[in-house]
């Protein structure tokens, strides 16, 4: 900003309007003794990556970032005074700091705190400010925001707002430009974020373009990381030395295996310039990060190697992946934590898919690592019509797994043979093992699997209680007081009773030994630096027995003393995960402790929960207390329950007042819920009217409702209006009931035209586009849309597209087309991948595709392998190859085998099949038994088998044991079950 000495700074303006209270009383003169020109209240934890593009302002409290922009105003603009416009309590009209320069002219600094800014968030900003009371003429106005700002649409809309409102300079600072700001500016970065942050960020001068690459700060060179073991390659097990001096290398030699070819090739791409992706999956100590470390060492020494870790796995990778440049190593192992984050996880998918895509970026490699539980977890598509937690994650992972077998193949022995010539641990290795499962020997898995199995009652009772509270979801530091009340129900009395004054101390202290120097059952956790230091020391559970306890402990209840001590001991930010999980085992009272827990600790996400348990319990006010909570949080399941129990109680008025409230603040779904419920008592023009204006404050959804009544009402030119305007702000489903309505009044070519019209407006919808071209016969332009959606992530792009490529194309070409997306998983396209090749008569290339070891099996795949293997006559072949996926998890693989099985006329056989199962731990077969055991008239076996099934986390099998109670005559307890669930033990519970 240029500055002239000499004017002095202006005074502001008094309102005219006589009926605004006396503009003067708003105002705060930020002099000398102000609060905002004090040092900042607190300080942002520092930054933990080397050299990084941008500043942690996010973590700012909401005083520091006004006085970082007060300080901004006067040290980096050169404000010579400024004000603090509004007191607490008071309607700001979106302004906050006024700043005056020495040429007479005024800029307004307003801050705002979104997690995430978008474009109609800026309008909004915008709109409030030239609409709102301007006791001065700013010449400049700022918005300021922790967020990222960097997106297409807002720069897009920050020029519209520009040109409508000149000559009023307006400007957008999120956390890139104030990292910009602040980049040349030491002294403020130490006074806002600390010495060691200004030290890791700023540089002594301002930076110089021509030799700045925005891209190339994250990470250390690779040639720096000469530890395997600070990537977490497991430690393996010691050899005695044979004679004094005779040490081994810290890892015994590598045994290249199948895996490693193809991780070598993404590799040798990168290395070609061309980004790569590869998640290893496996079992616990199969290998998976040593093979990556391997991996590396094929890298040329410029390279880079970032591992983001803190604070969290998923915060640290979104507050760095902008600052990952060319020939960097994206280093993830156990990728779960990065990408199946409540509130992040899909943010940091999204963010990897654009790394990865981004040519000026690469090239990038981005390795992980993953158990295969993990992997169905993020790679799964939902069940029809639940939500899809993970869709980012999903695209981003697709066709970028490298298995990693559990055993050593017959090569792989070979090799170890001769390498166990110069490595002791090898040579004991083999002579040991007897499947193949070298590396979880080398990595001290079956020494850690002697402890535990030989240890004494204390100690394998403080592992169970760590196993089982980190598969019901504690995190992976286990505080230590939760693990000593935890373990007392893992305990017989006789035990209990032997027990010495000391016990947990000196069992927590023999479960840190080492198991021949390589790990240990119990490790003590210690944070990373820019890690919050715990209040009383943590515990990690082995990553091997951790894995174990997931399996050999997934049928049995976790101890009541676990549950009991979760409330107040359990980490913070697993309460919510521990409140559902409680549900789903039928453990009501413990999960509405952890959601009054969670909710004095101000975590949402379990209102309606505590709604659903209150109801249940016959408790409605309570209920509609609770989910009236949940609606403020904008929880999508609650408004139904809300207005049922509200209309019930006669309390209608007082609900569609909240609801209108939050409409008029942008809630979609209270939106609809207000049209509705007033339909009777507003007028059509009314609701219009009201629609229309929270359509004029830039409300999509309002615009989009307004357009439905008006279509209703025959006025479709209006409606058009209100279409158009919502579609214009991001609203797609605007697009699409739009162009059905002009579709429906003026044909199929003023409809495309319409859609031309706002492609050209920059609102668009691949699969309308492609449907509508489809609709009007013009095939071929439908095929390249529908291609292009599939390309862009849309599965139901596979549906109308493949037709279309059979008819454009043939059934060849169509095949050809849709095989890529189905190996890749993609469920949509698997089913219309085999529907081609069946009709065009390739029924034994269908079966081939279906049981190749590599597939992921979807419902597709299964129904069509089976269908194939019955009609040829294979059904003992079909059988065993069910029965083998629900050895591996498969629940569909399953229930179909227990239908074939029925089909076949062998129902005791199916019956078998699924206790053998469910005593491997399979939770899914319990409930199977559970559903034949009722088929063969055997109630009492069958509620034996739904009470496990319940207490192993299959929630629904809850509704189907009621009923099942009140069949047999026991309706008392069926009852209690529906309102007060089950106790940790399995007996149902008298109250909550």
């Amino acid at each position: 900003m240029t500055t002239n000495p000499q004017h002095d700074p202006p005074e502001p303006i008094p309102a005219t309007d006589s009926g605004q209270e006396d503009v003067e009383q708003l105002w705060e003169e930020i002099d000398a003794g102000h609060r905002l020109a004090d040092p900042p209240p607190d300080l942002p934890p520092p930054l933990t990556v080397t050299a990084p593009l941008l500043l942690q302002v996010e973590q700012l409290s909401w005083e520091s970032l006004e006085h970082l922009i007060v300080a901004l105003a006067r040290e980096v603009e050169g404000a010579v005074r400024s004000r603090l416009y509004g007191r607490n309590g008071q309607k700001q009209h979106g302004i906050d700091v006024v700043g005056y320069f020495h040429d007479g002219s005024l800029t307004v600094y307003q801050a705002k705190r979104w997690q995430s800014f978008t474009a109609g968030a800026l309008s909004d900003a915008v709109r409030m400010y030239v609409e709102g009371t301007r006791p001065f003429d700013a010449t400049r106005f700022v918005l300021v925001t922790t967020a990222y700002t960097s997106d297409t649409a807002v720069e897009d809309r920050l020029h519209q707002l520009r040109t409508e409102h000149h000559p009023l300079d307006i400007e957008l600072w999120g956390r890139q430009q104030l990292s910009d700001l602040l980049f040349p500016q030491r002294a403020l970065v130490d006074r806002f974020f600390g010495r060691a942050t200004a030290d890791g960020f700023c540089t002594d001068g301002p930076p110089d373009p021509a030799t700045q690459h925005p891209h190339t700060v994250v990470g250390s060179p690779i040639r720096e990381f000469t530890d395997p073991f600070a990537l977490e390659v497991h430690r393996v097990i010691e050899a005695e030395e044979r004679e004094h001096g005779d040490r081994l290398p810290p890892l015994p030699a590598y045994i290249s295996r199948e895996h490693d070819l193809r991780v070598g090739h993404l590799i040798a791409r990168a290395t070609a310039e061309q980004s790569a992706l590869a998640v290893l999956v496996g079992d616990s100590s199969t290998g998976k990060t040593r093979a990556c470390w391997e991996a590396i060492q094929a890298l040329p020494g410029d390279w880079r190697l970032w591992y983001p870790i803190a604070p969290s796995p998923a915060e640290a990778l979104l507050n760095g992946v902008l600052s990952v440049g060319p020939r960097t190593v994206v280093w993830l192992d156990e990728i779960e934590p990065y990408l199946a984050s409540p509130k992040l996880g899909e943010q940091a998918a999204a963010a990897l898919r654009e790394l990865l895509k981004d040519p000026t970026r690469g090239p990038v490699v981005v390795l992980g690592t993953a158990w295969p539980e993990h992997w169905e977890r993020l790679t799964l598509p939902p069940a029809s019509g639940a939500p899809d937690a993970h869709r980012e994650a999903r695209l981003l992972l697709a066709g970028h797994s490298v298995l990693v077998p559990r055993s050593f193949d017959e090569p792989a022995l070979l090799e170890a043979r001769r390498a166990a010539h110069e490595d002791r641990r090898l040579a004991e290795a083999l002579h040991r093992v007897r499947d193949g499962r070298i590396v979880q020997y080398l990595s001290a898995a079956f020494a850690l699997m002697e402890r535990y199995t030989t240890a004494p009652a204390p100690a394998q009772a403080v592992i169970h209680a760590a196993m089982d509270a980190r598969r019901i979801g504690c995190s992976g530091a286990l505080p230590r007081t939760l693990l000593e009340l935890a373990a007392v129900g893992y305990l017989t009395d006789d035990e209990w009773s032997a027990l010495r004054e000391g016990w947990f101390d000196q069992t927590l202290s023999a479960l840190q030994q080492s198991c021949r120097g390589a790990t240990s059952p119990l490790s003590l956790v210690r944070p990373r630096p820019g890690q919050a230091v715990h209040a009383e020391p943590h515990f990690r559970l082995a990553d091997y027995l951790d894995h174990h306890g997931r399996s050999s402990r997934a049928t049995e209840p976790a101890a009541a003393s676990l549950w009991s001590a979760l409330p107040e001991h359990g980490q913070r930010n697993d309460l919510v995960g521990l409140a559902w999980e409680a549900r789903n085992r039928g453990h009501f009272r413990y999960s509405f402790q952890l959601h009054l827990r969670a909710d004095a600790a101000g975590i949402e996400g379990t209102a309606w929960l505590a709604g659903d348990l209150m109801e249940r319990a016959e408790q409605p006010q309570e209920a509609l207390r609770w989910y009236q909570r949940a609606v403020e949080s904008r929880d999508e399941d609650a408004y139904a329950n809300l207005v049922e129990l509200s209309e019930a109680f006669g309390q209608k008025d007082k609900v569609v007042d909240q609801l209108t409230r939050l409409a008029e603040d942008k809630d979609e779904l209270a939106l609809s819920w207000v049209v509705e419920l007033t339909s009777d008592s507003r007028s059509t023009d009314e609701t219009i009217s009201w629609l229309g204006g929270l359509a004029d404050r830039g409300d999509a959804a309002a615009a989009r409702e307004a357009g439905e009544k008006l279509q209703q009402q025959g006025r479709p030119a209006e409606a058009l209006e209100f279409y158009r305007r919502a579609a214009l702000s991001g609203d797609a489903p605007a697009i699409r009931q739009s162009v059905s309505m002009v579709w429906n009044t003026d044909g199929p070519d003023r409809a495309l035209a319409w859609l031309n019209e706002l492609a050209q407006e920059g609102a668009t919808d691949l699969m309308v586009t492609a449907n509508t071209l489809a609709q009007a016969g013009r095939s071929t332009e439908a095929l390249s849309a529908f291609k292009r959606a599939a390309d862009a992530g849309h599965d139901m792009a596979f549906g109308v597209g493949a037709d279309l490529a059979v008819e454009c194309e043939g059934l060849e070409q169509a095949a050809t087309w849709l095989e890529p997306f189905a190996t890749a998983g993609r469920p949509f396209a698997s089913a219309a991948y085999l529907e081609i090749l069946m009709e065009a008569e390739r029924s034994g290339d269908a079966l081939r595709w279906c049981l190749e070891p590599e597939r992921r099996v979807d419902m597709a795949v299964l129904h069509t392998a089976v269908e194939l293997l019955v009609a040829s006559g294979r059904q003992d072949e079909a059988l065993r190859w069910l029965g083998s996926l629900a050895e591996q998890g498969h629940a569909f693989a399953l229930w179909r085998m227990a239908g074939l099985s029925e089909q076949l006329g062998r129902v005791d056989e199916a019956v078998s099949r699924a206790k053998k199962l469910a005593k491997q731990g399979h939770t899914s077969a319990l409930y199977l038994t559970a559903f034949l055991t009722t088929r063969q008239a055997n109630g009492e076996e069958a509620i034996s088998w739904y009470r496990k099934a319940i207490l192993a986390g299959e929630p629904f099998v809850i509704a189907e044991m009621v009923d099942l109670l009140k069949e047999i005559g026991r309706h008392d307890e069926g009852d209690r079950l529906r309102k007060y669930g089950l106790e940790a033990d399995g007996k149902i519970a008298r109250d909550l």
